[in-house]
């Protein structure tokens, strides 16, 4: 009868983690900006799973918020838009997206992992995967992020996707694990100011 229960348990607790992954697969909301305040204009529509709650960005440059809480991992998604000094070149675009280039975006943010360029919406980008440990005043947490970006006109748009959890093996597991619905929502931003 243990043997059972355990099992039962077992089956039950990964069953349980499964659904929700689906779930943030199968429930997903539409955010969009509308090009007011700090959207500089632009409007571009993110899918975000319904059960992830918002909250304004906190920042000059940060939209929104976006995160939720699974497991013992914290799963966060952060919209940011900065107005450059000027348009770059395609040309500059190009060698923004190489792997050295990637790798000179991600100077000061993290541990550099990995790094591509992709194309979402038409639109050349960037994907740099990287890791970051933080002291905080709860105690030290792991940080692991696939974080994308942008150019449209004389615009940067970095969308962030990120785990965090209270070990290093925590949060790398629950990044392996989250990667492919991350890299699918990123696979969904549109930006409808250049479909207008």
């Amino acid at each position: 009868m243990k043997y059972f229960l355990c099992l039962f348990f077992l089956i039950s607790s990964i069953s349980y983690s499964q659904e929700r992954l689906s779930d943030s697969w199968q429930n997903i909301c539409d955010f969009k900006t509308d090009g007011s305040g700090k959207s500089l204009g632009l409007k571009i529509k993110l899918s975000i799973p319904c059960i992830w709650k918002q909250q304004d960005g906190d920042r000059p440059h940060v939209i929104k918020r976006f995160f939720h809480s699974s497991d013992s991992n914290l799963l966060a998604s952060i919209l940011t838009i900065r107005q450059m000094p000027n348009k770059p070149s395609k040309e500059d675009v190009r060698e923004m997206f190489t792997q050295s280039g990637l790798k000179e975006l991600c100077k000061g943010l993290g541990e550099f992992i990995s790094g591509r360029k992709v194309i979402i919406d038409g639109l050349d980008s960037g994907e740099i995967a990287f890791k970051v440990t933080r002291e905080h005043p709860v105690g030290t947490l792991s940080f692991y992020t696939l974080q994308y970006y942008f150019v449209y006109e004389d615009k940067m748009i970095v969308l962030s996707y990120s785990v965090n959890s209270e070990t290093d093996k925590r949060a790398k597991e629950a990044f392996e694990k989250f990667k492919t619905l991350f890299r699918g929502l990123a696979g969904k931003v549109v930006f409808i100011s250049q479909w207008e």
